[in-house]
């Protein structure tokens, strides 16, 4: 109704206007100045902006340089501006065809500022490696979850999401891709506070930044390792309020739900495991002719658990509300937001509470800059974050995995009398009673962030250039979860009384159960104290500049479930960073980082960690006479980082006894008595990990920056990596969770990302821009304390973290003779249609030591994006392909190794049921079913394994924003309104589940959303 009311509205005016005869296109007569526009070597430029300040008139030069515009005021201002030039105003009262010259506008290309750490530098000044995205861009993607928007968007940044569950879609994201055994999460700094990034609405960004290489990280020290993510928000900016309303709604359709066989295949997939096995059928054709025709569907059902259990469609909103304004003295930017999104389960309408899965999220944001006097700025900064979400009383997981166990004919989906159906075995796991009849859960949260900042310029009493910056903040995290679990009634239909013919019923299974309730609570507080002394000065043809901070945190566990977990983490140290440029041309940076964790023994918790890089503006060299090459810059770095999240223990340094050990029988009345025994060994030289990181980068403009080239190259060597000790013999009396750690580990890490964007403006007016992104980074595991293995093949030295082993199949076993001269398989007898597997050592067997390394780890190793934005007068349309390779996938595990848990168990899925071996199918891709848990075909191997590389249509975008005097007639400044979708199309090798699923036969799927919204420009 609230849609439909808004568009009656908009039509209303529309109506309204045309009855006054108001039309967008009238003019009175205008006079026209003609003229051309040339750059300092007096050649034609193209495609510059020709305007009438603070009108709504306007041309673009045409392939000649020249233009037209007609103006209806001679007291009008005429502005000329182009990309890299200093904008020139001229009077509208010229006559005659005039000509203009733009010249150069150097200083503002040198200072254009970028996000650094701890700050921001002179763009060309930047020798480490570091990469943005504009918020346009992420907006451009329609979802409650930030990490999701800037998947395939930025070179070093490799995601992979593999739910789309409400709360619960955030992807995974890793900075030029991994590098330990531990811990792999970039550091996500939000106004310089750690800070969750998916608590965060798109609209709220100001900037987006992720710094990769060792110079833009060490100033981190022991948390810069793994790559830095810097998100500033927005804040306020001078002149009256203006007001931005941004609205959204999206349907949303799942994506490759997962596809069962029906209950007629079901039974007749039994009937032919049992032949395989040289058993009698279990099912008549009278039974199998009922199981498919429906007509007695409670003693012979056909469940569709998918159906069932999930819907199709949902649908999702996002809302924003932001203003912004000020003087001189103080101003403020104030956002509210509004997301819901809801899930895809389906509900029992007769109960009386919301079994589905949603989240509704409200987001604050209040940021105010005082200017108290010329040198001395406060800033106040509010965040608030409230998040409801309402689930199952069983967890996804749970909801799934049944659906992968129940098979189609186990029992219908609800009894006659409406209960769920069930049976003696695997009682409760009726999908549909998990789903609906289980209760509900619900999660609140909120989040109170704060921050409070101060600078004060000393120019003016100590030196030209010296300032001083405070930060503190304060954020209060609070979650409460209330588990309202019910059990169902689980009994068997049992048929009709054939005198009664009332229903009958086994005994229950287990009894109906209220509402249960459990409540749990997790409270954290956290405090950053931040003090930067920082000086800028150029002398000359020198620039300068230094910094030197002092920080300080502390998060505090308030409802942890041991003391020493409620011992606050704290951290502290010293950042530092010196700069030099001389001319524009050559550039030197130095940074270090000292800081240090109380989770390390005393006298070994503080690290150093240093950083130098060099750079050279090639382009501003006086040699330099390439034309068509407009910039040219050349960097190096080197330099060390930690990375202090080695484990989720505390204090590894630290010995621990367990009281209630191993237990034994004792005395007469054979009493349990508990005995005493090591929990932990300490290590008392436990400490953070290390990274050498080197890196060599291109930025490259040509035809006047028109295209612009980034290109970086890396390598990385992390030692100090924590791991248990494998080497540890069993005889050596240590129980498995007590083998001491160390930090022995040593993992290699290269690659190359790479960044390519072209923006022009034709000049009939059209704007156009491409942008592409490339990474590719492969680990190399050099130690991980392994014992020496029998063959060197099976070691996991040399190869890539998450590398799988596998059993090379050799299709399938077509004849007894063909089974009979074959190597001996030693996993279980052996029939035909089972999996053939290669003799790797040449034993004549098939064991164990036939593994070998095989596809890519699950994480990809190669990502990348592109697409391209046209925009044409008041049009404007966008697509955005993402994509990934080197990457591999499993499916195996239940539904795909049908009988694994029994005879008539597991489902089925409908890849494994129409690729199966049978003699009419020799050529198949899957083993032949058997009466039960096949080890020989159930095992890893590359019967199963896929090709995980793809290509997403990630998003596309289509807007029109309305003509300004019809926005103006209206009230406002301007009005957009737009249509886009994401996770249009994909192209891959699984077709089964969505690409970025985790290994096996998929969860909750990702979704395809059509998202319509405006944005409101209020004057």
């Amino acid at each position: 109704m609230h849609k439909i009311l808004k568009w009656m509205f908009l039509l209303l005016m529309i109506t309204e206007a045309k009855a006054e005869g108001f039309s967008p296109y009238q003019e009175t007569d205008p006079k026209l100045i003609n003229g051309k526009v040339i750059d300092e070597n007096k050649l034609a430029l193209i495609g510059v902006s020709v305007r009438i300040k603070g009108g709504t008139g306007g041309a673009i030069t045409n392939a000649d340089g020249e233009f037209s515009l007609p103006v209806k005021n001679q007291v009008d201002s005429i502005q000329f501006s182009f990309m890299g030039y200093k904008t020139q105003t001229i009077s509208a009262s010229v006559k005659g065809f005039v000509t203009i010259q733009l010249l150069p506008d150097d200083k503002k290309d040198l200072d254009e500022v970028a996000i650094v750490g701890y700050g921001t530098q002179k763009k060309v000044s930047v020798t480490g490696s570091l990469s943005t995205i504009s918020v346009k861009e992420m907006e451009r993607v329609s979802t409650p979850s930030l990490t999701n928007a800037i998947a395939g968007k930025l070179p070093g940044i490799i995601t992979r999401q593999a739910s789309g569950e409400p709360g619960g879609d955030a992807a995974q994201v890793y900075i030029r891709g991994l590098s330990t055994f531990g811990n792999n999460g970039p550091l996500v700094l939000i106004d310089g506070v750690e800070r969750n990034m998916n608590q965060i609405n798109a609209q709220e960004i100001e900037s987006f930044t992720i710094l990769k290489d060792a110079s833009a990280t060490a100033i981190y020290g022991v948390r810069g390792a793994n790559g830095v993510i810097l998100i500033n928000t927005k804040r306020g900016e001078g002149g009256k309020p203006r007001i931005t309303y941004r609205a959204e709604v999206a349907g949303l359709t799942a994506l490759r739900l997962p596809e069962y066989i029906n209950g007629g295949q079901y039974a007749s997939l039994m009937n032919e495991a049992l032949v395989n096995a040289n058993q009698s059928p279990r099912w008549s054709d009278e039974e199998l002719r009922k199981f498919r025709d429906g007509s007695d569907p409670y003693l012979y059902p056909d469940a569709n658990w998918t159906d069932a259990v999930l819907k199709r469609n949902t649908w999702q909103t996002i809302n924003n509300l932001s203003v912004t304004g000020g003087s001189d003295i103080i101003k403020y930017y104030t956002n509210v937001g509004f997301t819901l999104q809801d899930g895809l389960y389906q509900q029992d309408p007769e109960n009386k509470f919301n079994t589905n899965a949603n989240i509704k999220r409200y987001n604050f944001r209040s940021n105010v800059d005082i200017n108290l006097s010329k040198s001395l700025t406060l800033q106040l900064s509010l965040g608030g974050v409230i998040q409801n979400g309402n689930y199952p009383g069983w967890g996804m997981a749970d909801i799934f995995q049944a659906m992968k166990v129940i098979s189609p004919i186990a029992y219908p989906v609800r009894n006659p009398d409406g209960s769920p159906g069930g049976a003696s075995t695997y009682v409760g796991w009726n999908p549909w009673g998990r789903a609906t009849q289980s209760g509900y859960l619900t999660s609140d949260g909120s989040t109170l962030q704060s921050t409070f900042g101060a600078k004060w310029d000393l120019s003016s009493f100590t030196t030209k250039g010296l300032s001083v910056r405070g930060l503190f903040a304060y954020d209060r995290n609070n979650s409460t979860n209330n588990a309202r679990a019910k059990a169902f009634e689980v009994k068997r239909y049992l048929g009709q009384d054939p005198i009664t013919g009332k229903d009958l019923y086994s005994a229950a299974f287990r009894e109906e159960q209220p509402l249960g309730y459990a409540v749990g609570n997790a409270n954290t507080r956290s405090m950053y104290t931040e003090v930067q002394l920082n000086y800028e000065r150029s002398f000359g043809l020198h620039d300068v500049t230094s910094m030197l901070l002092f920080n300080q945190n502390e998060a505090v566990n308030l409802t942890a479930g041991s003391s020493i977990l409620n011992i606050p983490q704290r951290r502290q140290g010293l950042a530092g960073r010196a700069t030099y440029g001389y001319n524009n041309r050559y550039f030197a940076e130095v940074n270090f980082g000292y800081n240090g964790s109380e989770n390390f023994p005393e006298g070994k918790r503080y690290g150093f960690f240093p950083s130098f890089s060099a750079g050279w503006l090639v382009s501003n060299e006086k040699f330099w006479k390439v034309p068509f090459i407009s910039m040219l810059k050349l960097r190096a770095s080197h330099g060390k980082v930690g990375n202090d999240q080695i484990s989720g223990s505390r204090f590894l340094f630290l010995s621990t006894i367990r009281t209630q050990g191993q237990s034994y029988l004792f005395g007469p009345g054979q009493e349990v008595l508990y005995g005493m025994e090591e929990n932990a060994i300490g290590n008392e030289n436990v400490t953070w990990e290390t990274a050498d990181k080197n890196n060599i980068g291109l930025d490259l403009g040509l035809f006047n920056n028109i295209v612009n080239l980034q290109i970086d190259v890396f390598n990385e060597k992390r030692i100090n990596i924590l791991l248990q000790r494998k080497t540890v013999p069993a005889v050596a009396g240590f129980f498995p969770w007590s083998i001491p750690f160390g930090n022995l580990g040593v993992v290699k890490n290269k690659g190359v990302d790479g960044l390519i964007e072209v923006k022009h403006t034709t000049s009939q007016g059209l704007f156009y821009s491409f942008r592409g992104n490339f990474t590719f980074a492969k680990n190399t595991i050099v130690e991980n304390d392994e014992p020496l293995k029998r063959f060197p093949y099976l070691s996991e030295k040399g190869l890539r973290l998450g590398q799988s082993f596998a059993f090379i199949a050799d299709g399938f076993f077509q004849s007894q003779e063909e089974i009979e001269t074959s190597p001996k398989q030693t996993f279980s007898q052996v029939r035909i249609g089972d999996t053939k597997y290669k003799d790797i050592n040449g034993d004549g067997l098939i064991d164990s030591f036939d593994q070998i390394p095989v596809g890519y780890s699950r994480l990809p190793e190669m990502t990348f994006g592109f697409g391209s934005t046209v925009s044409f007068k008041n049009f404007d349309l966008s697509v955005y392909f993402t994509g990934a390779a080197r990457t591999s996938v499993f499916l195996n595990g239940t539904s795909m190794w049908p009988f694994y848990d029994g005879l008539g168990v597991n489902n089925v899925m409908a890849e494994y049921y129409n690729n199966r071996w049978t003699p009419g199918n020799p050529n198949a891709l899957y083993p032949a079913i058997d009466v039960g848990n096949n080890p020989n075909n159930f095992i890893n191997s590359t019967v199963w394994m896929r090709n995980g590389n793809y290509l997403r249509l990630r998003n596309a975008e289509i807007g029109y924003t309305l003509d300004k005097r019809f926005s103006n007639r209206m009230g406002m400044k301007s009005i957009r309104l737009f249509v886009n979708g994401m996770n249009l199309a994909t192209w891959d090798h699984i077709k089964i589940m969505d690409p970025e699923s985790n290994d096996g036969t998929g969860a909750y799927p990702l979704q395809r959303s059509i998202n319509a919204g405006l944005q409101i420009d209020f004057k």
